[in-house]
């Protein structure tokens, strides 16, 4: 059986895989606040499920160099601290997707837009409640040959969440809020649909209330 791909050990593999790489002797961060940790959530959830990073603005297509470098993220991901923003493609549709983070005060919200679509899927998270400020920043170290060494970045990005049920929380609100949102019935190896889920079980129930007419007990059997 195919793993979930939103399962907290893929989002963590595929935040490890999008930070960028540093050269040696950059001492700039690789993560450095809450909200860039929530928006790099997000992006691992939507490259979990097959969504193609296109550019980081509505109209602003950078794919080919996008491509260069993936999984890896551009440096420039993160250039506009608080304010997050991913283009996207997918091969199960025509549509491209605006995916934005943008922190408003202690909260963090989560936007999804099919462009041409135009309907806006949305949620906000306090980030202290999802996001351990005290792990930040985070820093890919270097071994002694000058090389990244990024074989323990998925245990360090779990530490940044307060806790793996705060992370499953999350991914659980991504997915319902979002990733179902913008593209219903997605079909993805080891991914289920839970409206498409929801609505199996309405429909089953209904069908056993049209087999079953509810009887009503105050009613008089005598009368037809």
């Amino acid at each position: 059986m195919a793993s979930d791909p939103l399962s907290v050990e893929s989002i963590l593999g595929h935040m490890a895989e999008a930070l960028p790489t540093h050269e040696q002797g950059d001492t700039t961060s690789d993560l450095s606040s809450s909200y860039e940790a929530i928006a790099l959530f997000a992006h691992a959830c939507m490259t979990g499920v097959g969504f193609r990073l296109l550019g980081f603005q509505e109209g602003q297509k950078i794919e080919s160099e996008l491509a260069a470098v993936a999984p890896r993220l551009s440096p420039r991901w993160n250039d506009s601290y608080g304010s997050y923003s991913f283009l996207y493609a997918h091969s199960q549709s025509s549509l491209q997707y605006v995916v934005k983070v943008d922190r408003l005060g202690g909260k963090a919200e989560i936007r999804g837009l099919g462009l041409g679509d135009e309907r806006i899927t949305r949620f906000e998270i306090v980030a202290k409640d999802y996001i351990s400020s005290s792990a930040l920043p985070l820093r890919i170290p270097f071994t002694a040959a000058g090389i990244e060494d990024r074989s323990d970045l998925p245990r360090k990005l779990k530490e940044i969440f307060i806790s793996e049920s705060r992370i499953k929380d999350l991914a659980s609100d991504f997915k319902t809020t979002v990733i179902q949102k913008l593209i219903p019935g997605l079909n993805k190896e080891g991914y289920e649909d839970s409206s498409a889920r929801q609505q199996a079980q309405d429909d089953r129930e209904e069908a056993y209330a049209r087999r079953n007419p509810r009887q009503d007990p105050l009613a008089d059997p005598g009368l037809p």
